[in-house]
C-alpha cells in the first residue's frame, strides 16, 4: 500500500512538473512573440514619422506583413490602424478608408481609439472632398476628446480643407485655435503664414513662423510639400527683397534660407547674393567672406561671377596685385564671354595702377602711402563708365 501511494505521488510529481515546465516554456514563448511584434510596431511608426518616400514605403511592409499573422487581441486595433495610415501616406485612400471603417464597427474599443479613428476618418474623407461626412467625425473629436495634440490635428485639417476650398479666413481661423491647442504643430503654423500671403500679408505671415522655424530639423515630420513650399517661399522673399535693395532683411533671409534648406543649390545662391548685399552696403570684409564660401562649396554655377565681384573688392581696397591674379583666373578658368571681357580690362586696370605707384617718387610734400591711398580714392576709368551707366547688373562695378 505504502509502495502504490509513493510510486502515485511520484507520478503526481512528475505530472506537474512537465505541466510546469510546459506553461513556462508556452508563456515565455508568447512573451518573447508579443516583444518582438511590439518592437516590430514600434519600428513601423518610427517610419511613419518621416516624411520621405522610404519611410511611408517601409512602414506600410511592416504594417502589412503583421496584419498577414494572427495577433494577439491587444495589438490588433495599433496594427490595422497603422496599416490603413501607412496605406494613407502611400496614395491608397479607398483601401485606406476601408480599414478605417471595418476597425470602427470592432467592439470594445476605448475612448481614445475612438476619437483616433474618427479623427483619421475624417481628414481623409476631407482628402476626398466627402465635406458632409469628413466634418461630422471631427467634429465629434472635439466634442468629446480632452487629447490637445489630437484636438490640434483636428483643427488643423479643417483649416487645410477651408485653405483648399480658398476660404482663407476660415482656414486662418482654425489654424490659430489649432496652435491655441498645441504650439508645436509645424504644419498649422505654416499653414497659418500660407494663408496670410494669400490674404496678401506677406510681412505678417513671416512674422508667424519665420522665427520659430529656425533649423531643418523643426521641419521634419510636416507634410513634404507644405515644407517643399514654406522653404521655396523664404528664398523667393530673400530674392526679393535683394532685388528692391532692402540688403539687410535679405541677408536675414537668405541665411534663414541656409538654415532650413541647406542644400548645394541654396547654398551657391545665397551665399553669393549675402556677399552681394555686403558688398552694396560697403562691408567689403564679409562680402569677401561670402564670396569665398560661394567659390568653396558644391556648386559652380556662380563661380564666375563670384570671382569677378572679389577681384573688384580687391581694386576698391587697393590691393592691385590680388585683384589682377583673380581676374586672371577668371581669364585662364572660364571660357570668352562678357564676364571674361571685361576682366582682362580690369586686369589692364589693376597693372596700371601698380606701375603707376612703382613710378611715383616719394619726396617731403607727399608720401608713398598718401599717394596710394589717394590713388584707392579715385576714380578709374572703368568705374567712371559703369557709373555713367548706373545699371543694376551685378556684374558692373
Amino acid at each position: 500500500m505504502n509502495r502504490t501511494i509513493i510510486a502515485l505521488a511520484g507520478f503526481l510529481f512528475i505530472c506537474a512538473g512537465i505541466i510546469t515546465a510546459f506553461y513556462q516554456t508556452t508563456l515565455e514563448s508568447n512573451l518573447d512573440r508579443s516583444s518582438s511584434v511590439l518592437e516590430k510596431i514600434q519600428e513601423g511608426e518610427e517610419y511613419l514619422k518621416q516624411s520621405g518616400p522610404t519611410g511611408k514605403e517601409k512602414a506600410l511592409t511592416i504594417f502589412s506583413e503583421l496584419a498577414g499573422k494572427q495577433n494577439t487581441s491587444e495589438f490588433e486595433f495599433r496594427i490595422k490602424y497603422n496599416q490603413a495610415r501607412a496605406l494613407e501616406k502611400n496614395g491608397d485612400h479607398y483601401l485606406a478608408l476601408d480599414i478605417y471603417k471595418s476597425l470602427r464597427s470592432k467592439a470594445n474599443l476605448t475612448e481614445d481609439e475612438k476619437n483616433l479613428l474618427a479623427y483619421s476618418l475624417g481628414n481623409l474623407l476631407l482628402r476626398l472632398d466627402q465635406e458632409v461626412e469628413g466634418k461630422g467625425h471631427l467634429e465629434s473629436v472635439l466634442r468629446t476628446s480632452a487629447d490637445s495634440k489630437l484636438r490640434s490635428k483636428v483643427l488643423q485639417s479643417l483649416g487645410d480643407f477651408s485653405y483648399r476650398k480658398k476660404e482663407y479666413e476660415l482656414a486662418r481661423k482654425n489654424y490659430i485655435l489649432s496652435l491655441q491647442e498645441d504650439t508645436n504643430n509645424t504644419d498649422s503654423r505654416i499653414g497659418w503664414g500660407r494663408t496670410l500671403r494669400k490674404q496678401g500679408k506677406e510681412w505678417a505671415s513671416f512674422d508667424v513662423f519665420d522665427e520659430y522655424i529656425d533649423t531643418e530639423n523643426q521641419l521634419s515630420g510636416a507634410k513634404t510639400e507644405i515644407v517643399d513650399e514654406y522653404k521655396n517661399s523664404v528664398f523667393s522673399e530673400a530674392m526679393q527683397l535683394y532685388s528692391k535693395k532692402t540688403y539687410w532683411k535679405s541677408i536675414e533671409l537668405f541665411q534663414k534660407s541656409l538654415s532650413i534648406n541647406p542644400s548645394p543649390s541654396v547654398e551657391e545662391n545665397s551665399y553669393y547674393h549675402i556677399a552681394s548685399a555686403y558688398d552694396a552696403l560697403g562691408r567689403l570684409p564679409q562680402a569677401l567672406e561670402y564670396l569665398n564660401k560661394t567659390l568653396a562649396n558644391q556648386v559652380y554655377t556662380l563661380d564666375q561671377q563670384a570671382l569677378y565681384k572679389k577681384g573688384t573688392i580687391y581694386f576698391r581696397q587697393g590691393k592691385y596685385t590680388e585683384a589682377a591674379s583673380v581676374f586672371q583666373t577668371i581669364v585662364d578658368k572660364y571660357p570668352k564671354n562678357h564676364i571674361t571681357e571685361k576682366a582682362i580690362a580690369w586686369k589692364k586696370e589693376s597693372l596700371d595702377q601698380l606701375k603707376d605707384e612703382d613710378e611715383m617718387p616719394v619726396n617731403d610734400d607727399l608720401s608713398f602711402e598718401g599717394v596710394k591711398q589717394e590713388r584707392k580714392n579715385s576714380v578709374s576709368p572703368l568705374m567712371e563708365k559703369t557709373n555713367q551707366k548706373a545699371s543694376g547688373n551685378d556684374l558692373e562695378f
